[in-house]
């Protein structure tokens, strides 16, 4: 039987993340239905969270996190109450499969440009321009996706 192919998602964070203390990461629909199934219902996920100031094989803590149904008159998904996500700054946020049924490595890379140039042959999804600027850029590339990205290749 042939291992399923592993993959990443990438989704960018806006200085201006809504909600109680910044604590939401909201995900375009279109690409969060494609990586963590039909937004139905509301999902619980593991993440293994890999800080960028602390390099290393293990992760420096693990969270339960619940990725949002669909809302209707809503275009995304979401997480919501997660304080990780709130010490996280504008940034791309990356949550890579483990092979292990909802469980996630997430870290997450501040230097924008770098990510977009890396993964420019990939099919980037834009979300709605909204009042705060334009949308959200996320993608999902085949894993593994290194941790520290510093160069274009």
């Amino acid at each position: 039987m042939a291992k399923a192919k592993r993959r990443c998602l990438i989704v960018e964070r806006h200085k201006w993340e809504t909600g109680a203390y910044r604590h939401q990461l909201q995900f375009p629909l279109k690409i969060a239905d494609q990586f963590f199934g039909p937004g139905t219902m509301d999902l619980q996920i593991q993440v293994r969270v890999f800080p960028p100031s602390a390099p290393g094989k293990s992760p420096a803590f693990v969270r339960n996190m619940t990725i949002s149904r669909r809302y209707r008159q809503s275009a995304t998904r979401r997480t919501n109450r997660v304080a990780v996500m709130g010490k996280i700054p504008s940034a791309f946020v990356f949550f890579q499969e483990t092979g292990r049924p909802r469980v996630y490595d997430l870290w997450w890379l501040t230097d924008k440009a770098i990510v977009v140039a890396r993964f420019r042959q990939c099919e980037w999804v834009q979300a709605r321009n909204n009042q705060h600027g334009r949308g959200r850029l996320a993608v999902i590339v085949p894993a593994p996706v290194p941790r520290r990205i510093d160069r274009m290749d």
